[in-house]
């Protein structure tokens, strides 16, 4: 290999270095910025929550009070406070994966497609999730 191709070889390592640097670093921007722009649930009022309800036509009201859990584009409520404080807890990756399985029902196989792992990884970080629930709740009592 000449020196002139080397150059290049090296340039153009240096080019994609710079590329998939900056495109990390533009998106870890965007999230950031979404960050500040999004607010919590918990740090909306009721009258706000309910008037956000009633423009949808769609008025549902809990029968007890009930902690929601944003997973999937879906709204999982759980209504246990003891156990919605232990999911709190859990990293989200496992929360999501607890929540789709025991809540929606969905086996490994389909969690594993929508959160992009595979179904062994799914079904390990499951099983170590539960254990760490269990341990929250039994230690929370």
């Amino acid at each position: 290999m000449t020196r002139f191709e080397q150059f290049n070889e090296m340039m153009f390592e240096a080019y994609c270095k710079k590329a998939v640097s900056n495109a990390a670093k533009k998106e870890r921007q965007k999230k950031a910025a979404r960050g500040l722009m999004e607010q919590s649930l918990s740090k909306l009022t009721d009258a706000t929550l309910y008037g956000v309800v009633a423009e949808s036509g769609e008025v549902e009201q809990p029968e007890e009070p009930c902690q929601i859990f944003y997973v999937q584009e879906m709204n999982i409520p759980v209504y246990e406070p003891e156990l919605s404080k232990a999911l709190s807890y859990l990293m989200p990756k496992d929360r999501e994966i607890i929540l789709l399985y025991y809540f929606k029902g969905l086996k490994d196989a389909k969690i594993a497609l929508l959160v992009h792992m595979g179904v062994s990884t799914v079904s390990r970080r499951r099983r170590a999730a539960t254990k760490r629930l269990r341990e929250l709740i039994e230690n929370a009592t």
